[in-house]
């Protein structure tokens, strides 16, 4: 396994993932140091973190090898003894090196002269540069996705969408990425996106926590991230978060791809990329799927995207990108088996499915809600603190957690929330707060600034016991009681709420 990037390390890992277990093969790591990637930085530590037996680049050029992985005609191959298979490390091989027509992932002067390897094809219809043999194997990527396709919700639920439209957002590396043209994108979008109907999660191509750093990167989401966007550790399965997608932002990248043979709904970006190969399945995507209007209406855009989606629609664009993909995994396993020349196993060939993600979220330190009412029913609407003021909202207030929340939101926040019940009154060092509030496994403790105090409990679990404040903020200011069972709107649940106490 030649290890050159994080992108190409997790593409060969999805290939040895039909192989790994077999007592008969030993499966060793090398980075090749004399030519490192730009986008080098990170491989290192995920090797770290997977601990697989690793030998230096002097030591493999000396050693045969039954057989060489390599995603990436950039490594020094040709300093290698042993047949090589040359897989893409995106879906097909869609993009020019910048400023050149080489195709990136086939550049024939980067090939060995003798032949050696092997150009792992996804369908017939790709072709190998002149004289390198290829093989239609399939995409092991996508034969991983297709093997979890039943765990979706539990996807969903690892992403905190139950119940949630889940919109991802997929940017590769470059000026022309999703990011490049739109950085600030995650910000407006979270900002735009009701906090109880949308959950947002965002997928870095890895090059772009190399070639910045994961510090920066995660300083520069920090304010989206602090507001409820889940982002993605550039070594995460991103295929999870794929398959869970109600919606999905992309661009050139490959997971546009990806996601459009998923059959979820894409909007693409606003910039073209000149590094697409005309006919791949980038520009295919680019001229059927809606573009992003960068300062217009966010939600109404990703509505309409979701909205106006025809089932099967890509069928006819992603004709040629991967052929007979249930079989991936059978004629990729052949292949790797005959290249080896060991029998292959009895049993049948089987990806293992994407592991359900562990995402965390630095808990939301203020929100905007409000709560409605329309014949009996009140509908509760929160937005994150990042700017917009909603003056929209019926009974409009600003819910700010003292240990979360900056000292500018919580000094003008009507309802306050606490982690743990205070020990003293707090009333008297807030006095624009109507309401304390404390939310737990068992509910939403409120209490109220005449020494009243209520504990309300909303029959559906997986609703935010948080948004339950918002309710009695409004039965506050309209002088009713909290005590009873009433009945509430959020995002597209109705729950049953019941109060106990004043």
């Amino acid at each position: 396994m030649v290890a050159r990037t994080v992108t190409a390390l997790t593409r060969l890992l999805d290939v040895v993932s039909l192989i790994a277990a077999d007592r008969r093969i030993q499966i060793v790591f090398t980075v090749d140091d004399e030519r490192p990637a730009i986008f080098e930085a990170g491989t290192t530590a995920l090797l770290d973190d997977l601990a697989p037996r690793r030998i230096p680049w002097p030591r493999a050029r000396k050693t045969r090898f039954d057989l060489i992985l390599s995603a990436s005609e950039n490594d020094g191959l040709s300093d290698l003894d042993g047949p090589i298979l040359l897989l893409p490390h995106g879906l097909a091989f869609q993009k020019y090196y910048p400023g050149s027509e080489v195709v990136a992932g086939l550049d024939p002067a980067r090939l060995p002269p003798t032949g050696a390897v092997t150009v792992g094809l996804s369908h017939p219809a790709q072709r190998p540069p002149a004289g390198a043999p290829g093989a239609v194997l399939g995409d092991p990527a996508w034969g991983r996705m297709l093997a979890g396709r039943h765990r979706r919700g539990g996807y969903r639920a690892a992403f905190g969408a139950t119940g949630r439209r889940l919109i991802v957002l997929a940017s590769t590396w470059g000026p022309d990425s999703l990011l490049g043209a739109c950085p600030e994108l995650p910000e407006r979008l979270v900002a735009q996106l009701p906090m109880d109907e949308y959950r947002v999660v965002a997928v870095l191509h890895p090059g772009v926590w190399a070639e910045h750093g994961p510090w920066q990167v995660r300083a520069w989401l920090a304010p989206a991230s602090g507001a409820g966007l889940r982002v993605l550790d550039p070594d995460t399965t991103w295929q999870a978060a794929l398959l869970a997608a109600d919606c999905v932002l992309a661009d050139h990248g490959s997971l546009a791809g990806y996601a459009a043979l998923a059959d979820v709904p894409v909007l693409l970006g606003p910039r073209l990329s000149g590094t697409t190969v005309p006919g791949s399945v980038a520009d295919r995507l680019g001229e059927r799927c809606a573009r992003l209007v960068a300062h217009a209406d966010l939600r109404a855009q990703v509505d309409a995207a979701i909205r106006d989606h025809d089932a099967g629609a890509h069928r006819a664009v992603l004709g040629e990108a991967v052929t007979e993909p249930e079989a991936t995994a059978s004629r990729l396993r052949s292949w790797l088996y005959r290249a080896m020349e060991l029998p292959e196993p009895p049993f049948p060939a089987e990806f293992p499915p994407p592991p359900v993600p562990v995402v965390e979220a630095p808990p939301a330190g203020a929100w905007v809600a409000g709560a409605g009412a329309e014949a009996g029913l009140v509908t509760i609407t929160r937005f994150p603190a990042l700017g917009a003021v909603h003056e929209e909202l019926p009974y409009r207030h600003v819910v700010a957690r003292l240990e979360h929340a900056t000292a500018t939101q919580v000094a003008g926040a009507a309802v306050l929330g606490v982690d743990a019940v205070p020990e003293e009154d707090p009333f008297p060092h807030w006095p624009h707060a109507l309401l304390i509030a404390s939310a737990g496994d068992d509910g939403c403790r409120v209490w109220t600034r005449d020494g009243r105090a209520a504990l309300l409990r909303a029959g559906d679990p997986a609703v935010d016991p948080w948004a339950l404040a918002s309710w009695a903020y409004r039965r506050l200011r309209r002088a009713e009681p909290l005590a009873g069972t009433h009945r509430l709107r959020l995002g597209r649940r109705i729950v049953t709420l019941r109060a106990e106490g004043c």
